[in-house]
């Protein structure tokens, strides 16, 4: 009998595993407490961007996020009534904002994104139809220091063989290349190994052809209890059925600690909710960009462009702060003068998972050896989703760790937690 998988989340965490399990020869189920493809996976700016992969913690976060809790418009949000509860995983997180774990970080992350762009047309070569683009990014900075400091961020990736710039643009250039971006814009970078997809298409590619493949995709199925020995097969009880299954997969991005919560594993990931939108300019623009000051992504679509920024720590929840859409407007308004008169349109909010080292969760649970956990992609869902369900079902599949994983193994906490008690 044929390996039966059940995968906890119908974000492109999960579907992307599942895909790769079923290539594979598993039986796989899909239980999405809503609907496949929404939430953090639908809205989110669609960039596939191994090259400039990094985690959110580095230096100066702590000290902007402490400025942040005072001023609504910083791009990084700490709601105050959110600090207590909070406070262990702030203390982790504030620990890693350092130069040295930034660069291993950025290091681990581009290794696991080298097949980004590879399996994203084995994707389109096996019929997954999705919008697609392979235009670069064009990095705008107000400063020649901001792109100087945007470049010292990406030499981990340079050490790994991505084509990143030596040298900044001048302003003029940039405005060449980029002919919608104000004057306002002094220095640049231009990354080539840069994509971004629609994302919502990819979602919807994706769920197709995966039934095609016979996955069993169930919507509006919350997990209610998980439950089964050790090494046993394990009962996932949702709103609509029970499954039995001999490996389970929680991939529910902001929503896996809840989950797995019912093994009795603690899972530090919180939620940190983005926002996007959609408009018509009348410039057209040619590349993906990112407004360095503003911390604002911009994403060419068929006849639109989508707009997608801020980190709010408020808690999981839907709620949306039109004050944030305002400050994304206000701070894009500066380099590119035409989303000041353009019509908002196809407002969103999503929770992007994130553990305190800003890198992802990806492995079997130290306590159940037939759970395994895809969590914590934090602002590179998209990037990483494909290499690591790939990586992920070569370990459910054999059993063996690729090395690529080992950086995000699920038991780095716990070892750091051990350490502490010990003295450590």
């Amino acid at each position: 009998m044929n390996l039966r998988v059940a995968i906890v989340g119908g974000g492109v965490a999960g579907l992307t595993a599942a895909y790769f399990l079923r290539r594979g020869g598993a039986e796989v189920t899909v239980l999405e407490s809503a609907r496949v493809g929404a939430a953090a996976s639908c809205g989110n700016a669609g960039w596939l961007c191994p090259a400039q992969a990094g985690p959110l913690p580095e230096p100066g976060v702590v000290t902007d996020g402490i400025r942040s809790m005072l001023d609504r418009d910083s791009a990084v949000y700490f709601a105050p009534s959110q600090l207590p509860r909070m406070l262990p995983w702030l203390v982790r997180f504030a620990a890693h904002c350092n130069a040295r774990d930034h660069r291993r970080g950025a290091h681990a992350l581009g290794r696991l994104g080298r097949r980004t762009f590879e399996l994203t047309e084995v994707l389109l070569a096996d019929g997954v139809d999705f919008e697609l683009h392979r235009q670069g990014l064009l990095v705008a900075a107000e400063s020649e220091h901001g792109a100087r400091a945007f470049l010292r961020g990406l030499a981990p990736l340079r050490a790994l063989g991505y084509r990143v710039p030596d040298e900044p643009l001048d302003g003029g250039a940039v405005r060449e290349l980029e002919p919608a971006l104000s004057k306002r814009v002094s220095a640049g970078v231009l990354i080539e190994e840069h994509w971004h997809v629609q994302p919502a298409t990819l979602m919807r590619g994706l769920a197709r052809r995966l039934a095609e493949m016979g996955v069993v995709l169930e919507e509006g199925s919350e997990v209610v209890a998980l439950d089964g020995p050790n090494g046993a097969p394990v009962r996932v009880r949702t709103s609509a059925a029970t499954h039995e299954a001999d490996a389970v997969v929680l991939a529910a991005g902001a929503w896996t600690p809840g989950v797995a919560r019912g093994l009795g594993l603690r899972v530090p990931v919180q939620a940190g909710k983005g926002y996007s939108f959609e408009m018509a300019l009348d410039q057209p623009l040619r590349h993906a960009v990112l407004l360095r000051e503003p911390h604002v992504g911009v994403s060419p679509l068929e006849g639109r462009v989508r707009l997608a920024g801020t980190m709010e720590f408020s808690g999981v929840n839907a709620r949306v702060d039109r004050r944030r859409i305002d400050s994304i407007v206000r701070g894009a308004a500066r380099l590119v003068p035409g989303v000041a008169h353009g019509e908002i349109d196809n407002l969103w909010s999503g929770m992007r998972p994130i553990a305190p080292d800003g890198l992802p969760i990806i492995g079997r649970s130290p306590k159940h050896p037939n759970v395994y956990l895809a969590t914590g992609y934090s602002m590179l869902g998209m990037t990483l989703a494909a290499p690591a369900g790939e990586a992920l079902a070569r370990l459910i599949l054999t059993g063996e760790r690729p090395p690529e994983l080992d950086p995000f193994a699920v038991e780095r906490f716990a070892g750091r937690l051990r350490a502490r008690r010990n003295g450590g």
